[in-house]
């Protein structure tokens, strides 16, 4: 690992899925490129998304309360 300013740089893999779709006549290739994390860093993923939802439930549900009790 390498750890640059805030940011700490690793050796991600990735997962890709290629699939050949037909649009208005012409074949269009898609590439989808999905990071492989280990164990550890899918749960700190899943944290990390977690709070960054729960900060805007929190938000947005305080503000329909202050809402409500203006009305």
């Amino acid at each position: 690992m390498e750890r640059k300013g805030d940011f700490i740089s690793t050796n991600i893999r990735y997962k890709k899925e290629i699939e050949v779709v037909t649009f208005q006549g012409k074949e269009i290739t898609l590439e989808n490129l999905s990071p492989v994390f280990m164990p550890e860093q899918e749960a700190a993923k899943r944290r990390e998304l977690e709070q960054q939802l729960y900060e805007v439930f929190r938000k947005y549900a305080d503000k329909r309360k202050s809402e409500e009790v203006g009305a």
